[in-house]
C-alpha cells in the first residue's frame, strides 16, 4: 500500500543516516566487523517495528481503517454505557450528530442610495413626503431642501432545505429611517423579517412583510410611494397563507389569507388618532386574477380585489369602561396593465378606522371623540418605456377623509382633511447595478382649519447602486 512504501523509503532514509558515519570512518581499511554490521541491522528492524506499532495504535485511536484501496473513512467512536459492554445506541447517535447538516444558502443583497429633495413648503418624513405640515403664516418662506442616504437597505436572503414537497426559506431587511420613520429620527428601521413554506400550489409565511391587500405601488422615487396620498398599504407582522391556482396558459389565480397585527405606528405620530387593537386581529382577504401570457414572470393584466376587517379601541388614558370601539374594514379594488411599451397600475379603496394602512392620510380616529374617520381614495398611474433603459410615468392620487369625521389635533390645527398629488418622473436603467429617479410633483394638504392648508411643488432626485 502507498502509506507502507512510504514508511519503508522512511525506514531507509534512517539506515543511510545510520550507516553513512561507519562507512566513512572505517572504509578506507575495511575494519567494519561482521559484529557491528549485524548490531545495526538489529537496530533498524527495532526501530520499523516500532514505527508499525505507532501507526496501528494512532489509527485505532482516531478510529480509522484503511480500505482496500488505500482511501480512508471516519468511523464513529464507541461510548462505554453502564462500564461493561459498549451502548450501541449512544454511539449511534453521536454518529449522526457527525453527518454533515443540509445546507442553507445565504446571500445578501442590498442598496445604496443617495437623495436630493427640494420643496416650497414643509413636509413630513424627511426624505419620503406623506404631507404638508400646516403652513405658515403669510409672507413666511418654508422652502425645504433635504439630502438623504436613509433609504439605503441591506438584507439577508435564506434558502433552506426542502420539507416534502415544500421549499423554505427567509428574508430580512433593515434601512435607515429610525425606530419611528414619522419622528425624523435616523437610525435602523425594522422593515422585513419572515420566513415561508411555499410551492407551487401554496405559500405560508409567518413574520413582518408588506401588505398582502393593495399590493400596487408607483414608480416613484420616495420610499413611501405616495402613501398618505392615494397610495394604500403598510408593513406589518402577520400570519399569511396563500394558495395559487393554475388555470390555462392564459389565466391564473390566486386567494390570500391573512391574520395581521392591527395597531402599527410607524407613520403616525399621535396615538389618539391610530388607536389600539381590541385583543383581536385584523382579517384580510384577497382574490387575484391574471390574463394573457406569461412573459418577464407575470401576466399583461391583473385584477385583484381585497379586503380587511377588524377592530380599533380608542386609547383610554382614563381608563374609562365606555370607551370607544370602532370597527375597521375597507375594500381595495386593483389593476394593473402593462404591454410591450405601455401600462398602467393603480388602486382605489373606501374603508374606515384604516390609519395604520395609510388611508384617511393616516389618520384612524377622531382625537376628540374615538370615533372611526371614514375615507375614500386610490392613485392610477401611466407609463411609457419609451426605450429600454428609460420609462417616464404620469400619475394622480388622492386621499379624502370624511370632513364631518374629523376633529382637531390642537386649539389651532384640525385633522388632515384632502391629501391630493400629481406627478410625472423618470426612470433611467444606466445597468444592472446603477438606476437613477427623477420626479416633480405638486402636492397639496387640507386641513379642518383652513388657514393651516398647504400646497408645494416638491423635485425628488436619487441614484441608486444595487447588490
Amino acid at each position: 500500500m502507498v502509506f507502507s512504501r512510504s514508511l519503508a523509503t522512511l525506514v531507509g532514509l534512517v539506515a543511510f543516516n545510520l550507516l553513512a558515519p561507519q562507512l566513512v570512518s572505517h572504509g578506507q581499511d575495511a575494519g567494519l566487523t561482521i559484529e557491528r554490521v549485524d548490531e545495526l541491522a538489529r537496530r533498524l528492524e527495532a526501530t520499523q517495528a516500532a514505527l508499525d506499532d505507532a501507526r496501528i495504535e494512532l489509527a485505532e485511536f482516531r478510529g480509522l481503517r484503511e480500505s482496500t484501496s488505500g482511501s480512508v473513512e471516519l468511523q464513529p467512536l464507541p461510548l462505554v454505557g453502564d462500564g461493561s459492554e459498549l451502548d450501541a445506541t449512544h454511539g449511534a447517535q453521536l454518529a449522526s450528530y457527525c453527518q454533515p447538516k443540509k445546507k442553507f444558502t445565504l446571500t445578501p443583497f442590498g442598496a445604496v442610495y443617495g437623495e436630493m429633495l427640494g420643496s416650497d413648503r414643509s413636509f413630513s418624513l424627511r426624505g419620503a413626503p406623506l404631507f404638508l405640515v400646516p403652513g405658515p403664516a403669510a409672507g413666511i418662506d418654508d422652502s425645504r431642501f433635504t439630502v438623504s442616504g436613509q433609504q439605503s437597505l441591506l438584507g439577508l436572503n435564506i434558502a433552506g432545505p426542502d420539507l416534502g414537497s415544500f421549499r423554505s426559506g427567509a428574508n430580512v431587511a433593515v434601512n435607515f429611517f429610525g425606530e419611528q420613520p414619522i419622528a425624523n429620527n435616523p437610525g435602523l428601521f425594522f422593515l422585513l423579517a419572515w420566513t415561508e413554506l411555499k410551492n407551487d400550489q401554496w405559500r405560508f409565511w409567518i413574520g413582518q412583510d408588506a401588505d398582502g391587500i393593495g399590493r400596487q405601488n408607483t414608480n416613484s422615487p420616495s420610499w413611501t410611494s405616495h402613501k398618505m396620498q392615494g397610495n394604500f398599504g403598510q408593513l406589518r407582522p402577520g400570519f399569511r397563507m396563500e394558495r395559487y391556482f393554475q388555470g390555462t396558459e392564459l389565466f391564473s389565480s390566486a386567494l390570500y389569507f391573512g391574520l395581521t397585527q392591527q395597531a402599527v405606528n410607524d407613520f403616525i405620530a399621535v396615538p389618539d388618532v391610530a388607536g389600539i387593537d381590541n385583543g383581536w386581529p385584523n382579517v384580510e382577504l384577497r382574490w387575484e386574477t391574471t390574463l394573457g401570457g406569461e412573459g418577464a414572470g407575470q401576466r399583461p393584466v391583473l385584477l385583484a380585489i381585497g379586503g380587511l376587517i377588524g377592530e380599533t379601541r380608542a386609547v383610554d388614558d382614563l381608563a374609562m369602561a365606555g370607551i370607544n370601539v370602532s370597527k375597521s374594514w375597507a375594500v381595495i379594488p386593483e389593476l394593473r396593465m402593462e404591454g410591450e411599451r405601455f401600462g398602467f397600475q393603480g388602486e382605489g379603496f373606501v374603508g374606515q378606522a384604516i390609519g395604520t394602512y395609510n388611508g384617511g392620510i393616516g389618520q384612524s380616529l377622531n382625537p376628540a371623540n374615538g370615533e372611526a374617520i371614514y375615507s375614500v381614495g386610490g392613485f392610477g398611474e401611466f407609463f411609457w418605456k419609451m426605450t429600454p433603459f428609460l420609462t417616464t410615468s404620469v400619475g394622480y392620487g388622492v386621499d379624502d377623509p370624511r370632513d364631518r369625521d374629523l376633529g382637531a389635533i390642537t386649539a389651532t390645527v384640525g385633522q388632515r382633511a384632502r391629501n391630493e398629488s400629481y406627478w410625472v418622473n423618470f426612470i433611467w436603467r444606466i445597468s444592472d447595478e446603477w438606476e437613477s429617479r427623477f420626479e416633480v410633483s405638486h402636492l397639496e394638504t387640507d386641513y379642518v382649519a383652513p388657514s393651516t392648508s398647504s400646497d408645494a411643488m416638491i423635485y425628488h432626485f436619487l441614484l441608486r447602486y444595487t447588490f
